[in-house]
């Protein structure tokens, strides 16, 4: 019965994907209520960051401020759930063994943030009129594949290759090059760009980076502050209990942990593909 577990899996996938389509014109009326409901944080605390960004009138800090609001932009939280999944198996396994991962998850979406209002300055005029084809398309992608790794993660499929169990999958990233996949998923989530991303990134930090002899600076800062989530999330893992403890945990817990990271994907997948097919 264990070696139809993985075929069980692939035909659960198939199925999921063919309700998707045979129920999408009820589901392009579900889509945009989801969207509002997942917009709630931003909507609430849209106001005060802004308040406090414009109090105290220091540009650097604005930029990593409107990066802590794209936080809560519904494209943001998706994402920074999926990331947290990624990187808490490092967070518990040891000590700061997360750290240097997430530092070339950062990088990768800073560099993407930069090349991006790149674009935008030197090609469109300093601001793109609309999102466009490419963001769109990147996210219609990243839905599905997110909650292909979450069916991986629950071990329900399997790949030709390693073993990707939560554990595995982090030793064999580690082995094979973990910071270029961490980089990898940077560049990827840092093209996760909704209505909301879009207007704070090139509507309000774009023209203020412009505006500063220090623009480059910008969109880093941005990006730090639209992680600031998987940041403060990752350092409760490192800080919270011995190493000892902690992997003594982790072997009676595998299986939740397993679970837990999984479940985190799959429902971030769905909604990106809810949002991003049906919206």
């Amino acid at each position: 019965m264990r070696n139809l577990h993985p075929y069980l899996g692939l035909g659960f996938l198939a199925g999921l994907g063919l309700t998707l389509v045979l129920l999408g014109p009820q589901l392009a009326g579900l889509a945009p209520s989801l969207y509002a409901l997942a917009n709630q944080p931003y909507t609430w605390l849209a106001e005060p960051i802004n308040t406090l960004r414009l109090g105290l009138g220091i540009p650097l800090l604005s930029a990593f401020l409107l990066g802590l609001l794209g936080a809560l932009a519904p494209c943001q939280l998706s994402t920074n759930a999926a990331a947290i999944s990624w990187f808490a198996q490092d967070a518990l396994q040891a000590q700061g063994s997360a750290w240097r991962r997430v530092g070339w998850f950062l990088l990768g979406k800073a560099l993407v943030y930069l090349f991006l209002a790149g674009i935008a300055v030197w090609v469109f005029g300093g601001t793109f009129t609309a999102p466009g084809a490419l963001f769109t398309g990147v996210r219609r992608v990243l839905g599905p594949l997110m909650v292909v790794m979450g069916f991986l993660l629950l071990g329900l499929i399997r790949l030709p290759g390693p073993s990707l169990g939560l554990g595995q999958l982090g030793a064999w990233a580690q082995a094979r090059g973990g910071s270029l996949g961490a980089f990898t998923l940077g560049v990827a989530f840092g093209l996760a760009f909704c209505p909301t991303m879009f207007f704070l990134f090139f509507g309000v930090m774009l023209p203020m980076a412009v505006a500063s002899r220090v623009g480059l600076i910008f969109p880093a800062l941005f990006a730090l502050g639209t992680a600031v989530p998987v940041l403060l999330i990752l350092a409760l893992l490192d800080r919270g209990k011995p190493k000892g403890e902690v992997l003594s945990g982790m072997r009676r817990s595998g299986r939740r942990l397993n679970l837990a990271g999984g479940v985190v994907l799959v429902l971030a997948g769905l909604y990106d593909t809810l949002m991003y097919w049906f919206v």
